[in-house]
């Protein structure tokens, strides 16, 4: 019987050692290649917010807690092992991961933190971060000047 076995044994990035060398001094990190554990983010800006979205698939949203200080999003969660009574049979590949996890990501920009929001839909969790109104971009409105006809007739 052939076993499924997953090696890798170089990093997938070798051209960006930067990366690399982010995941190596990340205690959550998997050196050769796969995400942190827990949580990969997208950050997006818009004229009156930010937004952060997050894989929550298998969390527990009573289990994150989301904190805003200082400009810095911090997202800390547990992801709870099965139960190994419950196990039945012998594992041939174990990808999927348990334990803690933190993320922190600093947003540039002033933002009102009494209008943070968070909700997780289709296991995506949302993060709704609003800019303060004067970190707002203001459109600014261009008045036509007006033309004065000076009569130069004698």
């Amino acid at each position: 019987m052939a076993s499924i076995v997953k090696r890798r044994f170089y990093p997938r990035d070798l051209y960006n050692l930067d990366q690399f060398m982010d995941r190596f001094f990340d205690i959550n990190a998997d050196l050769w290649g796969s995400q942190p554990l827990g949580f990969p983010l997208d950050v997006i800006e818009k004229d009156t917010e930010f937004i952060v979205r997050a894989d929550a698939a298998g969390f527990d949203p009573e289990l994150l807690e989301i904190t805003y200080d200082n400009n810095t999003l911090s997202i800390k969660g547990e992801i709870k092992e099965e139960n190994k009574e419950e196990k039945e049979g012998k594992y041939h590949l174990q990808e999927r991961r348990s334990g803690t996890f933190f993320r922190s990501v600093s947003l540039p920009g002033q933002i009102d933190q009494s209008a943070i929001s968070a909700e997780t839909e289709n296991g995506i969790l949302t993060i709704h971060l609003p800019k303060k109104p004067e970190a707002q971009p203001k459109r600014i409105e261009i008045k036509p000047k007006s033309v004065q006809v000076v009569d130069q007739g004698k």
